[in-house]
């Protein structure tokens, strides 16, 4: 067993080589087709918006895994999204769910992100699905390099076949890595999952990437169906500017701050964050 997963880590490092030389504008999903999105907005000086929905919610195999809510929370925030035109287009969004969750798929659409986005561009990156944390075939904790685990171990967020093979997943230090290389003004990155907030690593230091990360339980935690989500949903729907600044405008940290807030109410989650940005990222309006 634990050459079994020393060889699907290989196979995982493989699958990265393979996406990073395969042409971007091979994938691009947004919600209503499966098709490539083949027509690229109008670029301007104006900041854009860029998002990627990635709703994993059923498990190939293992319909006990499956997490129907996942998918709704995923639908909600994008029709959330798109009720702000003045921030938001489809074209800009692209979702992944359910069987679409490979990880060659997350990766590509990282990279989607990646040649879009510009310096002055906002990006906005939503990840739900079950989480775990690393341990080698003897139970012990495994923290894979760079050994940056105070605890000792990574963690990792299953694809749609990560009950099936030993591959279907992606842990923190390889999600770190393809997120920090999107260029943008600002990005808000959300993880709702089990032991989510294992994600908080700092983008790498040569990005200078101003980031506010949102998740929905401690590293330590199990988090508890869509409850962070659909908090966190409702507050960028105009709740969130409600509880915090009023100035019209629902902000990664306000839609934070109000989700925190109910979650913690019930007491058996706690959601966490890091705030890089140094502000108030604009996401919605009210």
């Amino acid at each position: 067993m634990k050459r079994n997963i020393k060889i699907s880590i290989c196979i995982i490092s493989l699958i990265c080589a393979a996406v990073l030389i395969t042409p971007v504008s091979a994938v691009g999903f947004n919600r209503l087709s499966a098709t490539s999105e083949t027509t690229k907005p109008q670029q301007t000086m104006q900041s854009q918006y860029w998002a990627l929905l990635f709703a994993v919610g059923t498990y190939e195999g293992n319909p006990d895994q499956d997490r129907p809510s996942m998918l709704d929370a995923c639908d909600a925030l994008y029709d959330t999204l798109l009720d702000s035109p003045q921030n938001w287009q489809a074209s800009n969004i692209h979702v992944q769910k359910g069987g679409q969750c490979y990880l060659q798929n997350l990766i590509k659409e990282l990279l989607w992100l990646r040649k879009n986005s510009r310096s002055e561009d906002y990006v906005f990156i939503y990840l739900t699905t079950h989480g775990f944390y690393l341990t080698k075939s003897n139970g012990a904790l495994w923290d894979l390099p760079p050994k940056d685990e105070p605890d000792g171990t990574d963690e990792f967020l299953f694809m749609y076949n990560g009950f099936s093979t030993s591959y279907g997943i992606i842990w923190d230090d390889l999600l770190n890595f393809f997120v920090s290389i999107i260029r943008c003004k600002g990005l808000c990155l959300v993880v709702d999952s089990c032991y989510s907030g294992g994600f908080n690593d700092m983008p790498l230091p040569s990005s200078n990437q101003l980031r506010f990360t949102a998740m929905s339980s401690q590293e330590n935690e199990v988090s508890y169906g869509s409850t962070f989500s659909e908090w966190f949903i409702s507050g960028l729907a105009g709740w969130g500017d409600f509880g915090g600044n009023g100035d019209g405008i629902n902000s990664a940290e306000e839609a934070y701050t109000w989700a925190e807030f109910w979650v913690n109410l019930g007491g058996e989650q706690h959601p966490t964050y890091v705030d890089l940005y140094g502000g108030e990222m604009p996401l919605t309006y009210t």
